[in-house]
């Protein structure tokens, strides 16, 4: 690991810092008003009579659609370069984006909203981590958090902001408000821009002139190593079935502790989102009115960036175990979520948000760093993509499931207790491995 450090060519940061305001813009206008999901389409579901069903059904397949943009990415980016794959991943996204404009009922949404952006933004996050990443290795998480702290300090207001649009210009004004914020992704990738070949043949040629070729590990995250050969030729026996395992990265599923790590944080994640796009029905149900709705989600949004400043702040100071953060972090939000089905009481219900949404500010963070510190950084694209396509396998399964509880209840309340037992396999089975390891160790 020392040699590895030593041989790095690209300084810690740098170029890095525009390659973060290419992160923080990307997802602002990409995935911003997902939260509001809840206020932007309340009035409509009930305008069109269409089910929460679909709503839910929607996001499970944007997950999934997450995991096949990201395979599609592991393969066009041996082709070409991680930028340009970053921009046909936004075209896809924003053509998603303007084709909601034109819907008639949620039941529509699984192909604009899940399909076509799902995979638009499958194809970019993975581009924006591993440039992100390629750039920073000791500050990685300080960064990752005050990326998503500025992130959050935009988002907090996204939710006033709407709740104002769709009062002055209807559903469909708002959608079309939203689609052209979604185009600034395209800036988003323009700043994706890395050194990976120059890196690769200069140190594979000192790598040969010194004898060390065996003994070196790529330290590049996107370092591809089956196209460059250190003997000069290609492996002619590579088949379909090697190829396969490269880009899916089957052989880390033989990895229990990945695997763990992949299920847990799946179902964490899953939970997570749909609790959040569906927290203003809730709310809606038990009587609150769009201005305290707004107001509620904007609280969280707030208490989302404090979350993530703190962590930012905090990180600079010392070394955090992410994974630990992520653990602790699980089995508060699984407490706090029990409680806020028990009050509606504005105050309390506010309080809750507040809590959930700090832990949200870690969980996020923490998560794809979890992957990116078990897995070699050679490996990092591919873990990530398996990960996701775990997490839309999940989210595919049990999203539209969430709705039909929601659908053959008449209520809310039954749905967001079968979110909080998704925290459990997490909250159990990590604690379970951790006896394991220490017991074999």
């Amino acid at each position: 690991m020392e040699k590895k450090d030593k041989e790095r060519k690209v300084p810690e940061g740098g170029w890095g810092y525009s390659v973060c305001f290419g992160v923080i813009i990307t997802f602002i206008s990409g995935i911003g008003h997902i939260n509001s999901f809840g206020l932007i389409y309340n009035d409509f579901i009930n305008e069109t009579k269409s089910t929460a069903k679909s709503l839910t059904t929607a996001h499970g397949v944007f997950s999934m659609m997450l995991a096949i943009g990201s395979l599609i990415l592991n393969i066009i980016s041996k082709k070409i370069s991680l930028r340009i794959s970053g921009f046909i991943g936004a075209t896809t996204f924003c053509i998603g984006s303007f084709s909601t404009i034109f819907i008639t009922n949620t039941n529509q949404l699984p192909i604009t909203f899940g399909v076509l952006q799902g995979i638009g933004f499958g194809i970019m996050v993975p581009v924006l981590y591993s440039t992100l990443n390629f750039y920073f290795e000791k500050k990685r998480t300080t960064v990752m958090s005050a990326c998503k702290a500025i992130q959050g300090i935009t988002l907090m207001w996204y939710p006033q902001i709407l709740k104002m649009m769709i009062a002055n210009y209807g559903f469909r004004g708002t959608l079309l408000i939203i689609s052209a914020i979604s185009l600034h992704v395209f800036p988003g990738m323009a700043v994706m821009k890395t050194s990976f070949d120059k890196l690769a043949e200069s140190r594979t040629a000192n790598l040969i002139e010194s004898g060390n070729v065996k003994k070196e590990e790529n330290v590049d995250l996107l370092n591809r190593e089956d196209n460059v050969n250190c003997t000069g030729t290609k492996d002619k026996t590579i088949n379909s079935k090697s190829w396969l395992h490269q880009i899916m990265a089957l052989e880390l599923l033989k990895d229990p502790f990945y695997f763990n790590i992949c299920i847990g944080q799946s179902l964490i994640n899953f939970s997570d989102i749909t609790f959040f796009i569906l927290h203003p029905m809730l709310l809606f149900q038990y009587g609150y009115n769009p201005a305290q709705v707004a107001t509620c989600i904007s609280i969280g949004a707030a208490a989302d960036v404090v979350g993530r400043c703190l962590l930012t702040i905090i990180s600079s100071f010392t070394s955090i175990n992410t994974r630990l953060l992520f653990y602790i972090s699980s089995i508060s939000t699984f407490v706090v979520r029990i409680v806020i089905l028990q009050v509606k009481q504005n105050i309390w219900i506010i309080s809750a948000t507040a809590t959930l949404g700090v832990l949200r500010a870690w969980l996020h963070v923490a998560s794809p760093l979890v992957i990116s510190n078990y897995v070699l950084h050679k490996d990092f694209p591919s873990a990530y993509s398996m990960f996701l396509l775990i997490t839309g396998a999940v989210n595919l399964t049990l999203s539209p499931l969430i709705g039909l509880i929601k659908d053959e209840y008449q209520d809310f309340v039954p749905a967001f207790y079968a979110l909080s037992i998704c925290c459990l396999p997490c909250v159990i089975l990590w604690p379970v491995e951790y006896i394991w390891r220490r017991s074999s160790s």
